[in-house]
């Protein structure tokens, strides 16, 4: 057994201390936010990364392609709408949608994440 510590990264730092993060668009963020109508999750990156991406279902591909996701604690997110909570323990690889902030969560088979 390795008798020293690993020393941890500035990042990593930043990341434990906000607790688990998620990526989510512009339109799901700021005071003008519209809720999150979209979120599938993929492969997590790091251990401070859910893996989850949250849009609101409004964004068109170029507009992601010109605005990428950002890094915000999941935390956020649950405190504004704990309706997040009935699907963030669901699998990698799943999609979940719904038609409003106050509608059901539906799961979307056969989602692809475009690469």
């Amino acid at each position: 057994m390795w008798p020293f510590k690993k020393k941890k990264e500035p990042w990593e730092e930043k990341f434990a201390a906000l607790g688990p993060m998620v990526l989510a668009s512009d339109q799901v963020m700021g005071p003008n936010r519209l809720p999150v109508g979209f979120a599938y999750r993929v492969k997590p990156n790091n251990p401070y990364d859910t893996g989850w991406i949250f849009q609101s279902g409004k964004e068109s591909q170029s507009v992601l392609d010109d605005n990428p996701p950002k890094i915000c604690p999941l935390n956020s997110f649950l405190k504004m709408d704990p309706t997040l909570s009935e699907i963030t323990d669901k699998p990698v690889g799943s999609a979940w949608e719904r038609d409003s902030g106050d509608a059901p969560w539906k799961e979307v088979f056969g989602f692809k994440q475009r690469r």
